[in-house]
């Protein structure tokens, strides 16, 4: 079947061509798929040790796909049509140059040139539409909204030139990156990072053998500050020496008609008091069993150790002028150099709408600037750039994620149904709520 659209001749793949890449052979011949409404994978790729010799560029309907289902009518019939349109690439050996030896450009189904921008492999995600994604993401706003929002401003959606499935893909894939396997060195990178931006962040992996992470510890500067503050331990001994004691057991009752007991420890000389569910020693705050046991001794002032320093009302909190690493986004180098570029490019593009005359000067300095931009890339490709993140990160790229370990029995997430988890944590709700009620002392010793 011939195509029904008129290409240029230029970009109408012919025997002979001759590239300098094997990646410009197949940028042309897909924006040449592009053109006529088809798009294209590789079906067949030839190697000599670890250098490609050739390559076969077909139709993406190229073969015939049957399903095991039954019926047949389940069969998706526009997967595999046995379509013949392909080209075939080569390498010159004596001057390291690629080119086209055989070429098929008829299809045995039709093209739609006017929708090929919503097939898979030419719809993409500009950088604009990808930072605009991520800053949403980050107001916790739904992946629907935006989308719906470019769509406003494009005017349609064919003039888009993605869809609401891309959003959706690329937040679970880069934003939100959940990739397992890349986990462990975003982790690292991450850390590092830190560790540039401020010498006071540390951070310490303990690494397996095969260089799974093990251990991981990190504290930035206003986390290391507060500890002074919050770092404090009660430590205690569960033997007692000669002094007085008192031991008493108290039993709490709440409104559900079941008991807790706690046992609570007072020396009356030392004034110190200790109780079985350890709430002073796990968060520093004296639990209302100890109280009701002071309270029960006539005890009137509670000892000053009991009144922690980050629980008086004249602490003065110094690490709260210390920055948060965690206050500002870390951003990719290139996402950075994004968002500066779009924020100095606003006035200018606010000034030049005021006419056409500035309008179409403006349109003359971009296209110089990207005409100068394509050809230093050029210049450029031969050499090895190396950025300072990948010099410093070279170590983390080796890192892996721990091993997973079965856990014994059902997983916690074990499927169920929605009526079952509402009853669930109805539950829930109802034993918290009632988990008020009276004490009661009971003197054991």
């Amino acid at each position: 079947m011939q195509t029904s659209c008129v290409v240029d001749e230029k970009f109408v793949p012919k025997v002979g061509m001759i590239f300098k890449t094997l990646e410009g052979a197949r940028k042309f011949y897909k924006y040449y798929s592009k053109l006529v409404g088809f798009s294209t994978k590789i079906s067949n790729t030839t190697r000599d040790g670890d250098k490609i010799k050739n390559q076969l560029i077909v139709c993406s309907r190229e073969g015939r796909w049957k399903s095991k289902i039954s019926p047949t009518l389940k069969t998706n019939a526009s997967c595999g049509l046995n379509c013949p349109s392909r080209i075939y690439v080569h390498i010159m050996k004596d001057v390291d140059l690629w080119t086209i030896s055989k070429i098929v450009l008829n299809h045995s189904h039709p093209c739609c040139p006017n929708q090929a921008e919503m097939l898979k492999q030419h719809r993409e995600l500009s950088m604009f539409v990808r930072r605009t994604i991520e800053t949403h993401e980050e107001a916790g706003i739904r992946p629907s909204k935006p989308y719906q929002s470019f769509v406003a401003a494009a005017g349609s959606h064919r003039e888009l030139g993605f869809i609401e499935k891309d959003v959706r893909k690329y937040i679970t894939r880069e934003v939100r990156n959940i990739s397992e396997k890349d986990d462990a060195k975003e982790f690292g990178k991450y850390l590092v990072r830190m560790k540039e931006k401020n010498q006071n962040f540390f951070f310490e992996l303990n690494l397996e053998g095969d260089h799974c992470i093990k251990h991981a510890f990190w504290a930035d500067a206003r986390s290391r500050d507060a500890f002074n503050y919050f770092g404090d331990v009660v430590s205690f001994d569960t033997t007692y020496n000669t002094n007085s004691f008192t031991t008493y057991e108290v039993i709490e009752q709440v409104f559900n008609s079941t008991f807790n007991k706690f046992v609570v420890t007072y020396d009356a000389v030392s004034r110190d008091v200790k109780c079985h569910c350890l709430l002073f020693e796990s968060r520093g705050i004296s639990c209302r069993h100890s109280l009701s046991v002071l309270s029960f001794e006539r005890v009137d002032n509670v000892a000053p150790k009991y009144i922690l320093e980050r629980w008086s009302k004249n602490i003065k909190r110094r690490y709260t002028h210390i920055k948060s690493n965690q206050d500002e986004p870390v951003l990719e180098p290139r996402s950075k150099r994004f968002d500066e570029l779009v924020f100095r490019s606003h006035n200018i593009c606010e000034f030049a709408s005021e006419s056409e005359e500035f309008t179409r000067i403006l349109h003359q300095a971009f296209d110089k600037i990207m005409t100068e931009m394509e050809e230093y890339q050029e210049r450029r490709k031969g050499k090895s750039l190396l950025t300072h993140e990948e010099a410093t990160l070279s170590n983390v790229n080796d890192l892996q994620n721990p091993p997973r370990i079965k856990t014994r029995g059902r997983p916690k997430n074990r499927l169920g149904s929605n009526l079952k988890k509402k009853i669930s944590n109805a539950m829930k709700k109802k034993k918290d709520s009632s988990k008020r009620g009276k004490i009661d002392l009971l003197l054991i010793s």
